[in-house]
């Protein structure tokens, strides 16, 4: 590290409010020079925000040798963020968002710079004890299932392509259409969280509007503004009091009030 790069970084970690003996040990330059060099800077109080102390957390795990994992990391921003109660989903949503998460990187990187040292933000999949083999190892898993699926997709269309006794531009047209929706149903069908809707529900749209296609009598029919009829009311779950969990569960599911005034 060259003198002039030893000096910016002094006065940066000043900035930062780190002691002298900290900043000689870190740079290498001696007592004297660090305080000539910083006469006059004032120490910055830390503020007190959820960004700062994200970093303020994140920073030395991501120094690691290997880095901070994935998990580790929205951990900290989930705690210094806070969560919200989701009604709807009965779970607890976390209050940062993408840009949070980027920006707490982007300081991280900074302060990184400034101290001369590395820092590595893992994903989870990472084996650290032989992060090649690992990596080689999906990668050539996903080559296989990229071309089991299009392999499925194939013969899926070999058997039930659209208006396969035509011939003509439209039809060309329908069945690329068709394929590229088989694909993309089958990995729905095939692979967790890939499409927003819950594969339950997909499941159950996809036999209705197959049903309906046969000719099958009890089939539910739509609404007015073309939605699917839905019998259940959209479900609510009232946020725990985490002093009985299960007490709460019950009383959102409306077991309590069934029992009333059995118990004396």
């Amino acid at each position: 590290m060259s003198n002039t790069h030893k000096e910016q970084q002094a006065i940066a970690l000043r900035q930062e409010g780190m002691s002298y003996k900290k900043i000689e040990l870190i740079t290498g330059l001696t007592d004297y020079k660090i305080k000539i060099l910083t006469k006059g800077i004032q120490k910055v109080t830390p503020i007190n925000t959820p960004l700062a102390k994200s970093v303020e957390r994140v920073y030395p795990l991501a120094k690691r040798q290997h880095g901070i994992r994935e998990y580790e990391l929205r951990d900290i921003m989930h705690e210094e963020y806070g969560s919200k109660w989701d009604t709807k989903n009965g779970k607890y949503i976390s209050s940062y968002d993408q840009n949070d998460l980027n920006y707490v990187k982007q300081k991280i990187r900074i302060r990184a710079a400034q101290h001369d040292c590395d820092v590595l933000f893992t994903p989870d999949w990472i084996d650290e004890g032989a992060p090649t083999a690992g990596r080689e190892f999906l990668e050539a898993a996903a080559k296989d299932i990229a071309a089991r699926i299009e392999e499925h997709t194939n013969q899926y269309m070999d058997c039930h392509s659209t208006r396969w006794r035509e011939d003509s531009e439209e039809v060309d047209l329908a069945q690329r259409k068709q394929h590229y929706a088989a694909r993309r149903h089958l990995l729905k069908l095939a692979i967790q969280g890939y499409g927003m809707e819950p594969l339950a529900r997909l499941l159950e749209r996809s036999l209705v509007l197959t049903d309906l296609l046969e000719g099958t009598p009890d089939t539910p029919m739509t609404s007015a503004n073309g939605d699917w009829h839905v019998d259940e009311a959209s479900k609510y779950y009232p946020e725990p009091t985490r002093a009985n969990p299960f007490l709460d569960y019950a009383e959102s599911q409306g077991w309590l009030k069934d029992v009333e005034g059995s118990f004396v």
